[in-house]
């Protein structure tokens, strides 16, 4: 591939084979100048931030930064293509990895979509106009349905924030200072027992918001928040909330619609927790995850599914191991990618469809 030959040569990765050819100039890049350049354009808070959009990990990144490694060749394209090397498109998607090609690629999308927000003038806490193209992958459900009156009251009090895997957004008894609207992030309720053990009791994602307790009269969270799967999300002030919602307007009606939706998913999922196996609990819980991903893979240690499930690890093995021999998911490394969706489906106890069903009739009616 001649293109990414010479994006080598550019790199200063390989020596050009063009040296002394008309027609092509000899370029080399600081890429830390570069990172930090691209920091800046996306409006990233940290390395780590900037890291996540990159698909990398903090350790990664912080290696770098001390001269043990380097940032490889993916990554340094996915570098100069937000920062305007369009001409490089081809090499990227050619380069990433035939396994997660998919989500490497929407998250690549989602970093281009952030630095075109920046560079039109508008902030990254911002939410789009509606004929914006990136809106629909942006955008939480919930703040998709509100009124354009009532979205741009809220707009200017909004902040985009990235939630890493395993960040605990609240423990609980914290005070309830925001509340949080998944785009694309997952975040998983936990109650926690005096001796540690614990199991999950609810899922948010984009078709919702964490913190229902605020603007129903409590200020406290009553359980743990932990992220299940790492990506981004609204947040917005307490004060802003409990003053719209005091307002009667659609935010209200809709916040409380979602309410309700919660509720239905917390009794069911005690219901499941209680009568169900739990190979059932587990397709459960992966198809709600999937419900709230634009993907058909779901990064999650075996260890983590156990405390969701507040089972042992041993037991996850085993199921994932037989829905893996079945052909129904893959999984390796912490990736679990569903293979078969409508084999799962017919795995999965009737909790899934009564929380999906009721969720439905509640946030699309209209």
């Amino acid at each position: 591939m001649p293109t990414l030959t010479v994006f080598f040569h550019w790199s200063g990765l390989l020596s050009n084979p063009f040296d002394n050819k008309p027609g092509y100039q000899t370029m080399r890049f600081d890429w830390s100048e570069l990172f930090d350049e691209l920091k800046r354009e996306g409006q990233f808070g940290s390395d780590a931030q900037l890291a996540d959009s990159l698909g990398l990990t903090r350790a990664q990144i912080s290696a770098w930064r001390n001269g043990k490694s380097d940032l490889g060749i993916l990554t340094k394209i996915k570098i100069l293509d937000a920062l305007g090397h369009d001409t490089l498109r081809t090499s990227l998607s050619s380069l990433l990895p035939e396994k997660n090609r998919e989500a490497q690629a929407a998250q690549h999308a989602r970093l281009l979509a952030r630095i075109d927000r920046v560079r039109s003038g508008a902030a990254v806490a911002s939410v789009e106009p509606e004929d914006s193209p990136h809106s629909a992958a942006a955008m939480n459900d919930l703040l998709t349905e509100l009124p354009r009156d009532e979205l741009k009251r809220i707009e200017p009090h909004l902040s985009w924030v990235t939630l890493p895997l395993g960040h605990v957004v609240y423990e609980s008894g914290d005070h309830l200072s925001h509340v949080y609207l998944p785009t694309t992030a997952i975040i998983s309720m936990l109650y926690v027992m005096e001796n540690g053990s614990s199991a999950e009791i609810a899922v948010v994602g984009r078709d919702g918001l964490l913190g229902v307790a605020l603007f129903m009269g409590g200020e406290t969270m009553p359980n743990r928040a932990i992220v299940q799967s790492a990506g981004e999300a609204f947040r917005l002030s307490g004060k802003v909330v409990k003053d719209e919602f005091a307002r009667g307007g659609a935010l209200q009606r809709l916040f409380l619609r979602y309410t309700q939706a919660l509720i239905t998913q917390m009794a069911q999922t005690a219901v499941c927790n209680r009568h169900h196996s739990i190979a059932q609990q587990f397709c459960r819980w992966l198809l709600l995850s999937l419900d709230r991903l634009d993907s058909h893979n779901v990064r999650m240690t075996q260890e983590l599914i156990a405390d969701m499930l507040g089972v042992r690890r041993a037991s996850v093995t085993e199921t994932a191991k037989r829905l893996q021999e079945e052909g129904i998911i893959r999984y390796s490394r912490g990736l679990i990618e569903v293979v078969d969706r409508n084999a799962l489906e017919r795995r999965v106890c009737e909790c899934y469809m009564v929380v999906k069903k009721e969720s439905d009739r509640l946030l699309l009616a209209k």
